[in-house]
């Protein structure tokens, strides 16, 4: 799903999409000409590897989004939301899912359920 800054509402319009097995459910709205806000939950399945035993395994994810889209450089600090500076007038939310489907597959704790069983140690 993409959609142009500029057309982006003042009022908060809910939206759902999806990219394969990973749901992004929420709603956005325009705070100033420049600025989006996204607050969505991110929900799904994602084949990630261990990182003791370096097979791949499925993990769910619920993860809640709270993001700042510019089309600017965005001067400032938000303790609150992440931030996305866009180079195009257009936001495009598979863009956003596929971001957050990797930052999840490399995560330091991705542990299958064997390794978790296991006494093996591992430092990371």
């Amino acid at each position: 799903m993409k959609i142009e800054l500029r057309k982006v509402p003042f009022n908060k319009s809910d939206f759902e999409t999806s990219l394969n097995n990973v749901v992004m459910k929420g709603s956005f709205y325009k705070e100033t000409p420049n600025i989006a806000k996204i607050e969505a939950i991110l929900s799904g399945e994602v084949e990630v590897e261990c990182v003791k035993c370096l097979k791949p395994f499925t993990k769910k994810i619920e993860e809640k989004l709270k993001l700042i889209i510019t089309d600017r450089v965005y001067s400032g600090f938000d303790n609150e939301y992440d931030v996305i500076e866009i180079n195009s007038n257009i936001i495009d939310f598979d863009d956003i899912i596929t971001s957050e489907i990797e930052s999840v597959k490399l995560e330091y704790n991705n542990i299958c359920e064997k390794c978790k069983e296991s006494n093996l140690d591992l430092e990371i």
